[in-house]
């Protein structure tokens, strides 16, 4: 409250040196009704100067203020002055925003002297006088003096021109300086007030305010001649566009600061875009100001200048909305708009140009500033009230989410208590299905065992049967041949040296050695012998092949010969293959041992030859055509060594997408009934057991290859 008091106090002396000034300086007597202006159709550059002021066309003025309007051609005018009573005083012109000023006094139709803007070219560049470009008129005799000024520039000519004492100006040049140096006093408070409360408070609306107020400040600063005190008018480029650059930046740093003050993407989301749209104008205009097209660059200013009335129900509308910092601003815009409209006005000629015109947008800019700060003021408080509001409001809706929270927790927990019960009845439902799957596999597995052994037991009974049939048929042969023999034997014994009728006995004998073919018999009998031998051997070596292969060692590892381990696997499978395929053995010899479960890999060769006989049945192929390849031999690669084995044949062969299922569990080609389709899957189970690898060759149409490499 303090704080705004000073504010207002300050408001109070700034409205106190306008209202002094502008009494003090309402009685200047502008000379407009003397100023002549040439035609725009005449080429003065071409000419002399003398001849520019000889020239019979000139147009005279009745405005106390000329208007040349704006445009970025040479404009020339002439005043004729009275050489008794106005030597030795001062032409000011009351513009500081002419680019280019040259001033000529010709006495009797010669220049007597010649100033460029501010003073005479040979002695100073500026004025000494003020900020105001001023002319002295020379004390010559002559009887008739014109003073003939060529301007240029970017901004609205105006020209308010007067002829007054050095005293005179100087005294109005330093009742200026103490107005805009107010006026400074006031844009200096304002900015480091709002700087000092962005580093406190930190939101950045002090900050956008902090270059509103530098913009506005420094553009009345610029356009009333100001500019000079910044020294850039060694700077001709920057010189030029200076006024330009800093209207530009105003209108940007408005717009930028009504946005975010107003909350217009909130409550008048159409005004925040129009604002955006200008924004961009006003980028036009600046790149229009850099590349030298002023007077293009001056009314698109004045183009987008008009935006500010659009902040009018713009901040209507947010008031409206319950925005209580709306009001300010909106009676701060209103006042600045007004002073704007004067100003305007003021530079087209509709109203006339005087003290209160002239010096209406300074007025209103510092009134606008004070006024908006007031806004920022109130928008503290604004800002308070909905943290406050907010507070509560998250208070609340804490209390609500803490009471839910409680609420979802008692329904979480008899949520879980029931999911947990489901659980654990799923659970000892999955245990049980788990169960009966595994004594299903292991019967399906002992099933594919028992299927095993009952063909093998086919086999090894036929096997079997031939030699020990041989053997039978050959024994009784035998006992035939030894009764004979034992007829012949038993005659000979009866006979004694001393009986009566020995040789007709004798002669019996003989006849009946006769009759039986004895050289016959003993052949047939050393036949007979040989054959039982030979079936004798067979027997002995199956039974020798059987005990090999179903040796039972447990789980326990030994070394084994794998060239015996395929050898013993055939005898047993013999039968089982003799209807399905020929079989050719290439075994390697001398083959090291590997350490093995020899009975589980009899089971591995034994699944994999049968199904490489089975895979060559059909109606249209014959045995002889049916060929199994087994072959054995020792690899070594890279310090590496391994014994391969080899199982061929020429059968359908598999596709790919065959060959990648094969070794799944249950997977068969076989017709419904023929098989479990565990037989390759138990396969690759003993191989994994024994750190063999296993690799599979095979193409539709060429038949399979199964290459087992045990590591050494």
């Amino acid at each position: 409250m303090a704080w705004g008091m000073r504010i207002q106090g300050i408001r109070a002396v700034w409205i106190g040196v306008c209202f002094a000034f502008v009494s003090t300086s309402g009685a200047q007597e502008f000379i407009g009704t003397r100023v002549e202006s040439l035609e725009q159709s005449l080429q003065p550059e071409l000419m002399g100067v003398e001849s520019v002021a000889l020239s019979d066309n000139w147009n005279a003025h009745v405005e106390r203020v000329p208007n040349l309007g704006l445009s970025d051609e040479v404009k020339w005018i002439r005043i004729i002055l009275d050489s008794r009573t106005e030597n030795g005083m001062l032409i000011e012109i009351q513009n500081a925003g002419i680019d280019e000023l040259t001033g000529y006094m010709i006495c009797d139709e010669k220049v007597v002297a010649s100033f460029e803007r501010g003073g005479i070219a040979t002695s100073q560049s500026e004025s000494s006088l003020g900020t105001y470009p001023t002319f002295p008129i020379p004390l010559t005799e002559c009887d008739e003096m014109t003073a003939l000024f060529r301007l240029k520039s970017g901004k609205p000519m105006l020209l308010p021109i007067r002829i007054a004492g050095p005293r005179e100006i100087i005294g109005d040049s330093h009742q200026r300086d103490v107005l805009f140096a107010a006026y400074f006093g006031v844009i200096l408070v304002m900015l480091l007030y709002n700087l000092f409360l962005f580093f406190s408070v930190g939101d950045r609306s002090y900050l956008e305010y902090s270059l509103f107020i530098l913009m506005v400040g420094g553009t009345q600063l610029v356009l009333n001649g100001y500019a000079s005190h910044l020294q850039i008018q060694a700077l001709p480029w920057l010189n030029l566009r200076i006024t330009h650059f800093f209207g530009v930046f105003s209108g940007l740093t408005t717009i930028v600061f009504v946005q975010n003050f107003l909350r217009l993407s909130r409550y008048v989301p159409w005004l925040h875009k129009l604002l955006n749209f200008y924004f961009v104008i006003y980028l036009v205009a600046f790149v229009l100001a850099i590349f030298g097209q002023l007077v293009w660059s001056y009314n698109v200013i004045n183009f987008c200048a008009a935006a500010i009335l659009f902040c009018i129900p713009g901040s209507i509308i947010t008031m409206r909305k319950g925005y209580a910092p709306a009001k300010y601003f909106l009676l701060a815009f209103t006042i600045f708009i007004i002073a704007v409209l004067v100003f305007v006005l003021k530079d087209t000629g509709v109203i006339p140009y005087n003290a209160w015109t002239f010096f209406a947008l300074p007025l209103g800019s510092a009134i606008e500033l004070v006024l908006l700060s007031l806004a920022l003021a109130s928008r503290i408080n604004q800002l308070k009230k909905e943290s406050a509001v907010a507070r509560e409001e998250q208070l609340r809706i804490s209390q609500l989410n803490e009471r839910m929270v409680r609420e979802q927790n008692n329904v979480l927990e008899e949520r879980v208590k029931n999911r947990t019960v489901d659980l654990e009845e799923m659970n000892s439902t999955m245990r049980t299905t788990l169960e009966e799957l595994q004594s299903a596999q292991q019967q399906l597995v002992q099933s594919e065992k028992l299927a095993s052994i009952g063909q093998l037991t086919a086999g090894i009974a036929h096997e079997l049967n031939n030699p020990i049939n041989f053997v039978s048929s050959s024994a009784q042969s035998l006992r035939r041949d030894f009764e004979d023999l034992n007829e012949v034997v038993n005659a000979v014994k009866a006979l004694e040296p001393g009986m009566d009728d020995i040789g007709s006995k004798v002669n019996a004998l003989q006849a009946k050695l006769a009759q039986l073919d004895v050289d016959f018999t003993q052949r047939e009998i050393e036949e007979l012998l040989n054959g039982i031998e030979d079936g004798t051997m067979r027997t002995s070596e199956i039974v020798k092949g059987l005990r090999i292969f179903s040796r039972m060692d447990g789980d326990n590892f030994i070394q084994a010969q794998v060239n015996e381990l395929i050898e013993s696997t055939l005898i047993v499978l013999r039968s089982n293959l003799k209807d399905l395929a020929t079989v050719q053995c290439h075994l390697a010899e001398d083959l090291p041992m590997v350490m093995c479960q020899p009975g589980r890999l009899n089971q591995v060769f034994m699944n994999i030859i049968t199904n490489a006989a089975q895979s060559m049945e059909g109606p249209d192929r014959e045995v002889d055509d049916n060929e199994v390849i087994i072959t054995t031999a020792l690899s070594e690669s890279i310090g590496q060594s391994w014994i391969e084995v080899r199982v061929k044949d020429s059968g359908v062969g598999m596709s790919e997408g065959v060959k990648s299922q094969i070794f799944d569990p249950f997977f068969t080609t076989k017709p419904v009934g023929e098989g479990t389709g565990l037989g390759l899957s138990i396969v690759m189970g003993i191989l994994r057991d024994h750190n063999a690898e296993v690799e599979v060759d095979s193409e539709e149409g060429t038949g399979s290859e199964f290459i087992i490499r045990f590591p050494l």
